[in-house]
Formats: C-alpha cells, structure tokens, sequence
C-alpha cells in the first residue's frame, strides 16, 4: 500500500530542498515498512546535506511564523515530514499548521520549565500547508524541521536498571510537566485544534485526529456532542455493526446522546480549562541516549490538540501505565484514576506494572503535573471515552482487521462488544 508513490514522495523531498538551495547526498525513508497494511500517517525522511543548511537558506522569502532558523554554523541533517493526505481517520484542514503551532507553543514552554529541556522539542525550519486542491505527492503539506540524536526509547527502556528507569520516568514526567504549562495564545478560545492565521498568530483551529472537518468548539459539550456523532456515523458504515439497530442498542445509545449527555458533563465535570494536548506522549515517540540514559527527544506532534486536559491520559502513557484505559486489570485502572497503589492487586497481576504505575503517578506530583487523580469527574469522562470507543471499535470497523476474522469470530466479537456497550451506558445510566 505504502510502496504507490514511492518515487513521487522522493521527487517532492527534492523539490522542496531545492526550493531552498539546498543539496544532499542522502534521503533515507525513517520508519519506513512498506509492508505495513494501513497508510503511513506521515512519510518520514532524514536527510544528509551537501553542505550546511543556515539561517540564510530558510528566510530569503522572509520569516515563516512558528519558525526556528539553525544554529548558526548551520546544519548538515534534517528531517522533512510529508503529511499524508490518504491517511485514514485524520482531518487535513489545517493539520500541518496544527502540527507547527503546537510544536513552537511546547518548545518555548519545555525551554522554560527547565533550562535542560530546552532542545527536547524539535526546532521548525520551514513548513507548507496541503493542498486540498491537488491529490497526489504533491499536494502534501510538509514540514523542515530539526534531525534529532538518540534511539526509540521503546526499544532501550526494558533493558535498563530500576534506577536508570526511575530516571527516565523522572524525566518523561518533567516534560510532561512542561507542556502541561503552555500557556495559549489569546486567539486559541475552543476545543479542537490550532492553525495559523494570515497575520501568523496562532488560533483555534480544527483538529487532526477525527475523520470530518468539523470545529472547533465553543464548548466542551459540543466537543463531545461531535464525538459521539462522528462514532455513529463509523458505526453506520460498519457492515458488521450496522449502526447497533438490532436489539434497541441504537435507542439507548441515541437516549444518552441527545437527552443525557450534555447534563453529565455539567453535573459531574469542571470543564473551565483548556490545554495543549500531544495525544500520543509516549515512549515510541521519544528518543534516547543509550551511553548518557537521558530523553533526548520528544516527537510527533501531528495529533496534538487543546482541549480538557483529562484527554491526554485517554490517549497517552500507556507504555508508563499512566492512562486511564483499562490495561492490565480493573484494579490498575483504580489506582491510576485514584493515585492510590497501597490497595491489593488482583492474583496473578504482574508487579512490575503496578510499580511502573505508581513510579509515574508518583513523578507527575513531583515534577507538579496534573494526575487524574486531580482531575474533578475523571471517572465521569474515562465512561464517556470507553462508552465512545465501544460505539465503534476498531477491531470491528476497520476493514482490514474485518478481514482477519472469520464469520463465527466476527460474530463472537460484535456480541461481545454489545454486551460491553450496554454495560457501558448502564454505567452512565441509560
């Protein structure tokens, strides 16, 4: 699937650097498996220059907003991102500027928490927004941005020390910490995405991680009001689903939505703050020094969002066991939206992931960050989530995961799931 396009990806790489003088003697594909059944989110190269990249190369036409120019003795590698179009479940409206925007706001705030995070978030040399209008390679956005030492810290955290993973954790939390503290810009009022105005400001735009250009919104009810929407409409073109009509699920589902939703979140959640989101903070989006044992990167910022901060811990730490989503056992998830770990764990339950659990929690309160524990109606809003993603799951509205189940485990599965769901909206009282 990845393979069409391969050489007109290749061409654009090398359009855009001659856009700015450049040459190189290298474009290696990062991440790159042209087995992968799904589409790429984002076409990745590192490339190797003849010759450095300065400040001179990116601001002949003048200064780009939500841009960094290079040290001053330049650079001789660097990273050009291709935003993928044809990726599925994404929302292309302003997804690069959304990327840009987020990506300065937690640089600036990373650099600020602490002097020894401040080249943790990759500098923005240049960028281009897509093109709705052109379908193919070439009318895909792009961004330039700082080529970034270190290895995937998924690939090094098992092997190390106890001492050396409590550093790491330590240190993951800080920059959590960090970016929990940006503070966003006056034009950034709603629930949704960024992007970036024609005077270069950044505002409230829509966000990347939902299939239909819609937003933002006013409201964090309107918010979820649209996310449940947007799962119906999944769940209808689901012919394994087929909108959960048989049985009246669909009417105790479309009960809560339109009569039950709105008035949970007033009566259960504080819904006054807004935040910077990554949405996928976790250690495959990291990178690593093996001989220091220091986070050297945090990367991909091609979700980020603002909106309620509880939302980070939906889609985020699972590799820390910090999210609210049931992972190991019940009894995990408890600690985690609780804080408390001193409880008994269930038979059989590894140990290793309730220290890792309450390592992380524990990190989030020193380094100041807000836990879930923190979070007024986090219990309230981790329902809503597995209520929304039981509406249309994955595994049964994807077709390629569709195709991997036969007719007896394909029903198996949506029985399953329907048990699941009632139990969910039984759990929010419908």
């Amino acid at each position: 699937m990845n393979s069409e396009g391969f050489e007109r990806r290749h061409a654009v790489v090398h359009g855009i650097l001659r856009q700015y003088g450049l040459q190189c003697d290298e474009v290696i594909p990062v991440a790159y498996d042209e087995r992968c059944p799904f589409p790429f989110n984002n076409f990745i190269y590192r490339v190797v220059l003849s010759s450095p990249a300065t400040a001179a190369n990116f601001t002949k036409a003048g200064p780009q907003p939500c841009t960094q120019p290079p040290a001053t003795a330049g650079v001789l590698t660097l990273i050009v991102r291709l935003s993928n179009t044809r990726a599925e479940g994404l929302n292309n409206s302003n997804r690069v500027e959304n990327e840009v925007a987020a990506l300065h706001l937690a640089r600036n705030a990373v650099a600020k928490f602490d002097n020894d995070l401040s080249e943790i978030i990759p500098a923005v040399y240049a960028w281009k927004a897509s093109d709705s209008q052109c379908l193919d390679e070439s009318g895909f956005g792009w961004i330039v941005m700082e080529c970034m030492a270190g290895v995937d810290l998924d690939t090094q955290f098992d092997g190390l020390s106890q001492e050396d993973k409590h550093r790491v954790i330590g240190s993951a939390a800080k920059i959590f910490a960090a970016i929990q503290s940006v503070k966003l810009p006056p034009g950034v009022n709603s629930h949704g995405g960024l992007t970036i105005d024609e005077a270069g400001k950044i505002v409230s735009g829509q966000a990347t991680l939902q299939e239909q250009p819609d937003g933002p919104w006013a409201s964090y009810e309107a918010l979820w009001l649209a996310q449940f929407h947007e799962k119906l409409r999944e769940a209808d073109r689901s012919g394994s689903i087929k909108g959960w009509h048989e049985n009246g699920v669909r009417q105790r589902i479309d009960l809560f939505i339109n009569a039950k939703l709105c008035q949970t979140i007033h009566d259960h959640v504080d819904t006054a703050g807004l935040s910077l989101i990554h949405t996928d903070f976790t250690m495959n989006n990291m990178l690593f020094d093996p001989e220091s044992k220091r986070i050297t990167a945090l990367l991909d910022f091609d979700w980020a969002a603002v909106t309620h901060p509880a939302h980070e811990f939906f889609t985020s730490f699972h590799d820390f066991k910090g999210t609210t989503r049931l992972l190991d056992s019940v009894s995990l998830q408890r600690a985690v939206l609780t804080s408390d770990f001193r409880r008994h764990h269930d038979d059989g339950e590894v140990d290793e992931a309730w220290e890792l659990a309450a390592a992380w929690d524990e990190a989030l309160r020193q380094n100041g960050a807000m836990r879930p524990s923190d979070i007024r109606g986090i219990n309230t809003l981790e329902n809503l989530r597995h209520l929304a993603d039981l509406i249309a799951p994955f595994h049964l509205t994807n077709p390629v995961m569709v195709k991997r189940l036969t007719d007896e485990q394909l029903g198996d599965a949506r029985a399953k799931n329907e048990r699941a769901l009632l139990e969910a909206l039984e759990a929010l009282g419908t």
